[in-house]
């Protein structure tokens, strides 16, 4: 529901698949936190059914500043919901805040044991497949939130700044300038945008919910893709424009422009990201 609302609320400004250039000169960041223990655990379909610790997990996002995200079939379709928290590392243990403690040998990609012990106490060993990060770059990190711009341009041009980035408070000024919008928006914020080394960009929410997409970089050119649960595309056809990351005063510039094909309405949107480490 809050991907769908989020495509929704941005579908003028956001293209599914767009072109971010990476402009890094003069910038300068402190390494993430735990950029040696990044990582994805993919759980092996056979025998995690049969894991009292791991129920309907499917995977787990261990990103390079320290957060994890915890993917969970959502129905018998194959949807799959996610939660987000902080992690810790002691040796071969993985500490996730609210959840309990991922143990295994995180040093060579592959197949590894993956034990797996519930703040409950349950504990279980399986298979699963660990994937690192391919390389480094500035965006490999999470992202705080600070302040959000929308601009929309139609027959009128009109912006607005908000802090943080509140569906609620976008959703009311798209509809105070002539935008559909659905009564039932969740009150909800994009608290992190973080993008990993595995290629995943996560958006979590306020709530420690989040949606996840894929994304690739070839050259400077960064190629998104935002699926729905469903694990199609939104829906949306849009016509692809430039999109832009720079990094200014400590600070990362998201600005995303977009126009939704055969519509008169185009806009961007900009996020201002501090390091979340």
């Amino acid at each position: 529901m809050k991907k769908w609302v989020f495509a929704f609320l941005l579908a003028t400004l956001i293209p599914l698949v767009s072109a971010c250039v990476f402009y890094k000169e003069e910038a300068t960041f402190d390494d993430p936190a735990f950029l040696d223990f990044a990582g994805r655990l993919t759980l092996n379909a056979s025998t995690k059914a049969d894991a009292s610790a791991v129920g309907d997990i499917v995977s787990f996002e261990l990103t390079e500043s320290g957060l994890y995200v915890i993917g969970r079939l959502a129905d018998t379709e194959g949807n799959v919901t996610y939660t987000a928290g902080h992690y810790s590392v002691s040796g071969s243990d993985y500490l996730l805040d609210g959840f309990g403690k991922l143990s295994f040998d995180n040093s060579e990609a592959g197949n590894v044991e993956l034990t797996i012990t519930s703040n409950s106490g349950q504990r279980q060993t399986i298979p699963a497949r660990l994937t690192k990060p391919k390389d480094q770059n500035l965006a490999y990190r999470a992202w705080i939130v600070e302040k959000t711009r929308v601009t929309t341009f139609g027959w009128t041009t009109v912006s607005a700044e908000f802090t943080g980035c509140s569906f609620p408070e976008i959703a009311a000024f798209l509809r105070a300038n002539s935008h559909k919008v659905p009564d039932n928006v969740p009150d909800l914020d994009i608290s992190t945008l973080s993008f990993t080394g595995t290629e995943a960009v996560i958006f979590i929410y306020d709530d420690n919910t989040a949606d996840m997409g894929t994304f690739s970089l070839s050259g400077n050119v960064f190629h998104y893709d935002w699926e729905r649960a469903d694990g199609g595309l939104m829906g949306f056809t849009f016509e692809t424009e430039e999109s832009i990351i720079e990094y200014q005063d400590g600070k990362c510039v998201l600005t995303i422009n977009g126009k939704i094909k055969n519509s008169t309405t185009s806009g961007s949107v900009t996020f201002l990201m501090s390091p979340y480490d």
